[in-house]
């Protein structure tokens, strides 16, 4: 079974290393951890990502590469 979690919020991304319940989530294998897909496309996205692929793994990095503009690049805060 494919778990995958994504934000309630407008703006933000699943953090599951800031609470010890996403830790453990995470340790069990819930997708999504930096994501910031809504969850409508969250789901239209793993339908489709299942429709392809049925190993953890390639669904796990499939979810969470952006296809097509639903997973914002990451922002640094620093200049590089």
């Amino acid at each position: 079974v494919k778990v995958v979690m994504a934000p309630q919020t407008i703006f933000g991304r699943v953090n599951l290393n800031v609470y010890s319940a996403g830790r453990l989530l995470k340790e069990i294998g819930v997708i999504g951890d930096g994501c910031d897909f809504t969850p409508e496309t969250a789901l239209v996205k793993l339908m489709w990502v299942l429709g392809h692929e049925k190993k953890y793994a390639k669904v796990k990095k499939e979810m969470e590469t952006n296809i097509a503009g639903e997973i914002t690049e990451r922002s640094l805060l620093i200049d590089e």
